[in-house]
């Protein structure tokens, strides 16, 4: 027993088996980091506040306030804010109608005139001529109702015409709707991969510890965003879940299209497909905002001695990762129209008009807080950028030769800033709350130029 506790000692005093080795010598490297980390931010508080910004700033500004106020305003449970009302094709027409009544009304005129006709037959010392006369009215009443008969006939060939266009245009108007969200859902999957990638090796430059973080806690963040029930997924589902449902209910208008269907798809229902994949897209559109999040207060956080290499090299990241991050917003917002819109055209027009502005704030509500979250990541972001290029202009042994332009390396070109600006506003400015407010500003603009 002795024995057996001198040999663990002796191997745990001496080089550590090589199973292990590699653990202890990752997991000093951690602490290393770590430690390291820490002295710096005692060293620089006010910098690694910045890069702390650039996550906590966009994910309490731009995800968590707006839902706040928008769950007090409207507390939606999961249940239909309004109920619908669907085109019945089966119904009569205007023109239907009109001839089934010009049919009644002559075949009530002729039963009138048969009347008379027959009530002066009967009666005696009738005038021959009041009967001609009663005889050739009841003749132009039969013409007129055999007329009115006919019409009603055509019509009814020319509803069955009109059900089967008004039939080919919903599946149409569901079929476009659901191209497009595929082409938009790959356009998202291709941006969300490429800031990914940007993003990651922009963090790995600095620490893959953090880059390994990052992704797991990111990606919980994102499962958690995707699946915790807000005021605008509640209302949504309203037009893709409810709406969706009872359209699916009435067989009648999608029954060629269900009838297409591969025999496995026969219980397909469109509400529970889509759901699947705007929370895939969901997931993948967060995870990826969030590494970007990081990449930014990688990119803001202070360097122990910054070059004009590293600085350019900052600058170029944040240049890419505003622009990536805006691609990922302003397709979202896209995506989210487009999936808005698509269930309203199941909708009679009147109410379907009625219901566009509330689908409108739902994707302008998207489009606005993608902005806000992009703008309070970038600006400490740059912020911590500028505070080291302050920081190394101040060091008299970067001054710049005479003559040199090496620091307007550091500059923001005019058309690259308009450029960032842009890119940070097109998420709001991709929605349709701004499509409302130009059209404002331009009625506003009619008005003084008539006055």
């Amino acid at each position: 027993m002795s024995d057996t506790r001198s040999a663990g000692t002796a191997t745990s005093g001496g080089s550590r088996p090589k199973e292990e080795s590699g653990t202890w010598e990752t997991k000093e490297k951690v602490g290393t980091g770590i430690s390291e980390l820490l002295k710096r931010i005692k060293s620089s508080p006010a910098a690694y506040a910045l890069a702390a910004c650039c996550v906590v700033g966009p994910l309490l500004l731009g995800y968590g306030a707006p839902n706040m106020v928008a769950d007090r305003l409207m507390p939606v449970d999961k249940k239909p804010i309004v109920d619908f009302v669907l085109p019945d094709l089966n119904a009569d027409t205007d023109t239907t109608i009109k001839k089934n009544d010009t049919l009644k009304e002559k075949q009530s005129a002729l039963a009138r005139k048969q009347a008379t006709l027959q009530r002066l037959k009967a009666t005696p010392g009738s005038p021959p001529d009041a009967i001609d006369k009663a005889s050739d009215d009841v003749a132009t009443a039969d013409m007129q109702e055999k007329i009115a008969a006919d019409e009603v006939k055509r019509a009814a060939q020319g509803q069955v015409s009109d059900r089967t266009i008004a039939q080919s245009k919903q599946i149409a108007d569901a079929l476009t709707a659901r191209y497009n969200y595929a082409a938009v859902s790959g356009v998202l999957y291709l941006v969300s991969a490429a800031t990914l990638l940007l993003g990651s090796i922009i963090i790995a430059r600095r620490s893959r510890t953090l880059l390994v973080a990052g992704l797991v806690g990111f990606g919980a963040l994102a499962m958690f965003g995707t699946f915790w029930p807000t005021a605008y997924a509640n209302a949504g589902r309203t037009f893709l879940e409810f709406l969706l449902d009872k359209a699916d209910a009435k067989n009648e208008i999608f029954k060629t299209l269900v009838d297409a269907y591969y025999v496995s798809a026969k219980p397909f229902q469109i509400s529970s497909a889509l759901k699947c994949i705007i929370d895939a897209n969901t997931f993948v559109g967060l995870w990826a905002v969030g590494i970007a999040l990081l990449a930014f207060a990688v990119s803001s956080s202070p360097e122990d001695k910054p070059t004009i290499e590293s600085l350019q090299e900052r600058k170029t990241d944040l240049q890419w990762m505003i622009v990536l991050s805006s691609a990922i917003l302003v397709v979202a917002t896209v995506a989210s129209k487009l999936v808005m819109d698509g269930p309203l055209a199941l909708l009679v027009k009147s109410q379907a008009e009625a219901l566009k502005p509330l689908a409108d704030a739902l994707t302008g509500h998207l489009g606005i807080t993608g902005t806000i979250a992009l703008l309070a990541a970038a600006v400490p972001a740059l912020a911590g950028w500028y505070w080291d290029v302050q920081r190394y202009r101040g060091d008299p042994a970067n001054a710049p030769v005479a003559g040199s332009k090496e620091t307007d390396k550091l500059q923001f070109a005019t058309s690259a800033t308009v450029g960032s600006i842009l890119a940070i506003l097109a998420p709001a400015l991709t929605s349709p709350v701004f499509a409302s407010l130009k059209a404002l500003i331009d009625l506003v603009a009619k008005n003084q130029g008539a006055g």
